[in-house]
């Protein structure tokens, strides 16, 4: 009977405070290691939950501005392209054709049925987080998952870097991540078919943008570091970038855009170089390091101590390929210029493979310390767009008209009409849909009115689209874009190219209507 005491926790003999024999039940400590347990795993639920929640807001809250403006370009190339139309000939922007090449399927799948797009990238960015954590899982060790998985979640829809319902950098970073994990699973396994599936996926973004090959460039980097099989692992690589370059070219090729290519890779060289920086740009890099660096700094720095620390056996190559796809992607940013917020996306990737990478135990309580601050941010962002939704959901009443009194296949040109494109059958007036291209270069805005005012001339838009205040629209808004504030002469040449667009229309079209703070001219017969 005594042998069996202990395991069920009498304790014979205890006597009490009045010397009277009693029998005492103590809870062994190891019956409360099932409540720790539980409360861990609970823990861990609220702080999935709360994670997933801050995703989900930071990106949903979107479906209240349809066809933003990024949003609706992406949108209207996918439209153009997949209506036989080439980027660069049909339209002109800061992008390449292949992006048009790209979101093509999109248009096909969703048209002009916003909610469609902001519900696939919401996807695209949840699922990424999911293949980041069963990479880190298989390829770092399985206290990597769940950190990797929330970081991800959090940062991938960080609202402030989403800033829109449809996005390249999603789109970007979802194939960087499908690289990223191949190149994991490569570097661990040495299975030269993973190689392949980098260099297939890496093509692929790079499709979307140059800087999208920083995966690539990475993997790279690392393998040459892990001295094993070096030469197979590139010509699988090789073969992987072939088809989404073979793709690529077949597309210029069949649509007669490689001659224009040298050209449009200028334009869009130039466009980088010629952004000009203030201090305040220097700042911008800072304070991304202390969005991103902060949760890193927790898990590092702070629980540091014996007791969060958890083994791991890992992999220097790995290590070398995580630190490398964060800095090349961080240089591809900086050589972009503008650096806009949602530029800084596609280091939530690497970063959240950073976060795991820390050799921590996935304990909820530091992982809240050091993920509830950025997630909390997001939700902030997310709700400020929401209570926005009043003013975003309203078309403008220039909109309103031209989509109800121009006819199917009219050509009509107002500033920014990408989103009147993607909803009506009407056509562009020019190739040039918005005047922001007018701020590339310093002679940008002079050489592309010129261009505008000539297509003008063969297309004969019907409609074209001023602000009635002109004098004071034009100003002000040429007060307000920081390039034409540090450029003198860009801003001089700004505003002269405005007011030969306003004489042209003065001359060649009459007043139809006045839409709101818009005048609607209608060409004279």
């Amino acid at each position: 009977m005594e042998a069996i005491l202990p395991r069920i926790g009498i304790i014979p003999g205890a006597i009490s405070a009045d010397n009277t024999p009693v029998t005492v039940c103590a809870l062994p400590e190891r019956i409360s290691m099932p409540t720790r347990v539980a409360a861990r795993s609970s823990g861990v639920k609220i702080l999935f939950a709360f994670c997933l929640i801050s995703a989900l807001v930071g990106r949903l809250s979107y479906l209240v501005r349809p066809l933003d403006a990024d949003g609706a370009m992406f949108i209207y190339m996918g439209k153009l392209v997949a209506s036989g139309g080439r980027i660069g000939i049909e339209l002109i922007d800061n992008k390449f054709p292949t992006v048009g090449l790209l979101t093509s399927p999109c248009w096909k799948l969703f048209g002009d049925f916003w909610p469609g797009y902001v519900l696939l990238q919401t996807a695209l960015a949840t699922l990424g987080a999911a293949i980041l954590a069963r990479a880190a899982r298989r390829n770092i060790g399985k206290q990597a998952a769940l950190p990797t998985a929330l970081f991800a979640l959090v940062y991938l829809n960080f609202n402030f870097a989403v800033f829109g319902g449809f996005q390249l950098e999603t789109l970007q970073s979802f194939f960087s991540i499908l690289a990223a994990a191949a190149a994991m699973e490569a570097l661990a396994g040495d299975d030269v078919r993973d190689s392949f599936a980098v260099g297939l996926a890496a093509g692929v973004a790079a499709m979307i943008k140059p800087s999208g090959a920083g995966v690539l460039a990475a993997y790279v980097i690392a393998l040459i570091v892990h001295h094993r099989r070096i030469a197979e692992h590139l010509t699988a690589v090789v073969f992987g970038v072939a088809i989404p370059a073979a793709a690529a070219f077949a597309y210029l090729y069949a649509a007669d855009l490689l001659p224009i290519m040298p050209g449009l890779s200028r334009q869009i060289a130039g466009y980088a170089a010629n952004s000009p920086w203030e201090p305040w740009d220097l700042s911008k890099p800072v304070i991304v390091l202390l969005i991103l660096g902060f949760p890193l700094l927790i898990r590092a720095v702070v629980f540091r101590r014996p007791e969060h620390r958890a083994r791991t056996s890992g992999n220097k190559a790995i290590a070398i390929f995580i630190i490398a796809w964060l800095i090349l992607e961080a240089a591809g940013i900086v050589a972009q210029r503008r650096m806009y917020a949602y530029h800084f996306l596609v280091l939530a990737a690497p970063a959240s493979l950073l976060f795991g990478l820390i050799p921590r135990n996935p304990r909820p309580g530091p992982l809240a310390a050091a993920l509830l601050v950025p997630a909390l941010a997001s939700l902030y962002g997310g709700v400020q767009v929401l209570a926005d939704a009043p003013h975003s959901l309203q078309q403008s009443q220039s909109e309103q008209y031209l989509a109800t009194h121009a006819n199917p296949g009219d050509a009509v040109w107002l500033d920014g009409m990408m989103r009147l494109l993607v909803r009506t059958d009407l056509q562009p007036g020019s190739r040039y849909p918005m005047t922001f291209l007018w701020v590339n270069d310093d002679d940008a805005p002079l050489r592309y009115c010129h261009a505008m005012l000539d297509d003008f001339d063969q297309r004969r838009p019907k409609y074209i689209v001023l602000p009635t205040r002109f004098d004071h629209y034009v100003h002000a808004l040429a007060d307000h874009i920081k390039e034409l504030g540090l450029r003198p002469r860009r801003k001089a040449n700004f505003i002269a190219a405005w007011m030969l667009l306003h004489d042209y229309v003065q001359s060649h079209y009459h007043v139809q209507t006045q839409a709101d703070w818009e005048t609607i001219y209608c060409r004279g017969s």
